[in-house]
């Protein structure tokens, strides 16, 4: 099933900070086109609703809020494993872009384990009773390991693992720019409760 196309933009509290340093709120707008004059408004639109609504942090944004904090998160390129040219061409981005890449990838990756792994349940009796040598298979489980499906699946589920522990290995830890915002926006949103009052 395709998802729909977004555009990612990060709103950046402080332009003033040093770029390791900067904190934003990740934005993502629904629409084609990536870094477009509609996309940009209307992802300041977003991050000026959320602040008139008091669901950023007040200590973010004290210059207020324009066109300038918005950085375009461009769309994670798988770089060649086979290539060693990873100081060759690339541009420099933002601490807080590239941990805004880091973490849309990182989400792709795991619905993508997700689904691969709803697809193998059907599977997981089979490949127990083969793993532990404990029983032989009953004719429907024969039946279902040799459908071309059955290594197809399993194929899947493995490369989908694979994939995701090989980025997160490869992350720079820069999602925490974006988490740390997000973090203070879920507890205005729902903040604890007191345990006494149940």
């Amino acid at each position: 099933m395709a998802s729909p196309k977004a555009a990612h933009f990060v709103a950046v509290s402080d332009l003033d900070q040093a770029p390791e340093s900067q904190e934003g709120i990740l934005i993502t707008v629904a629409g084609r086109g990536g870094n477009t004059a509609r996309n940009r408004a209307e992802a300041l639109d977003i991050i000026t609703q959320m602040w008139e609504n008091a669901a950023i942090p007040e200590h973010l944004f004290p210059d207020g809020i324009s066109q300038a904090n918005l950085q375009f998160v461009p769309p994670f390129e798988n770089k060649n494993p086979m290539s060693d040219s990873s100081e060759t061409t690339a541009p420099e981005i933002p601490p807080i872009v590239q941990g805004a890449q880091e973490i849309i990838q990182l989400t792709k990756l795991q619905i993508a384990a997700q689904e691969a792994a709803q697809e193998m349940n059907p599977y997981i009796p089979i490949i127990k009773a083969v793993l532990d040598r404990s029983r032989p298979l009953n004719e429907e489980e024969i039946t279902l390991a040799k459908d071309k499906s059955y290594g197809k699946t399993i194929e899947k589920f493995g490369k989908a693992i694979a994939s995701q522990e090989e980025f997160q290995s490869q992350c720079t830890g820069n999602g925490k720019l974006i988490l740390n915002a997000s973090e203070w926006q879920q507890q205005q949103l729902h903040p604890i409760s007191d345990d006494s009052e149940e």
